[in-house]
């Protein structure tokens, strides 16, 4: 196991953000498992020394690369549903929901794709870091949670419980959808998988709608 030493804190001059951004380009290009401090230190072009001076070692390092990718992942995905979507019906509005954000994934970086995926089980494996696991997908759903919050909102559907349901299916489906097709992408269609959801969902409205009258 690499230093655990406590790393000296002093004002940062853009050095501990050059590391972190290093990194994230290893861990995207060569895996978790290739992402030693000395070879973080390369990437960076700086002295390897300079990498305990900032981080106790390569796990805070690490964890600091997932949050960094969480923000990232948060900017991108939390864009409003496309415009006009007011007046659709249901099942059109979730599935255009859908084909947006993974029209995200699909015009990301392979590499930083599978790296969210193998650091998820590098902080699942490490007991000292798996609530970095948790944080993740919590964040994953509180995204989801903006998305369906609206879409609630915009058909009138009102059940108690409703919003943390859809939350956690949304995200599980979009997670599993995106594993799925970096594995497989020629055996990974996510257009009929979406489209079966949003039929699934848009009747949940329907029959919410029943119930309530």
């Amino acid at each position: 196991m690499e230093s655990q030493r406590t790393p000296k804190r002093r004002p940062d001059d853009g050095r501990r953000a050059q590391l972190i951004a290093a990194a994230t380009r290893v861990v995207a290009r060569d895996g978790v498992a290739a992402a030693t401090t000395r070879r973080i230190a390369q990437e960076a072009g700086v002295p390897h020394g300079l990498v305990h001076y900032w981080f106790s070692g390569k796990d805070e390092l690490l964890e600091e690369v997932v949050q960094g990718m969480l923000r990232q992942l948060e900017a991108v995905t939390s864009v409003p549903a496309a415009a006009g979507s007011s007046g659709r019906s249901a099942a059109e509005d979730v599935i255009d929901r859908f084909r947006s954000a993974f029209a995200v994934a699909e015009s990301d970086d392979r590499g930083r794709q599978i790296a969210l995926f193998e650091l998820t089980t590098w902080s699942l494996r490490s007991p000292d870091h798996r609530e970095v696991a948790r944080t993740q997908y919590a964040a994953y759903r509180a995204t989801a949670a903006s998305v369906t919050s609206a879409w609630l909102a915009e058909h009138k559907v009102e059940l108690p419980g409703a919003p943390d349901v859809l939350a956690q299916f949304v995200a599980a489906l979009f997670d599993g959808v995106n594993l799925a097709w970096l594995a497989d992408p020629d055996g990974t269609r996510p257009d009929e998988i979406f489209a079966l959801a949003s039929t699934l969902l848009a009747q949940f409205a329907r029959d919410n709608e029943d119930a309530v009258r």
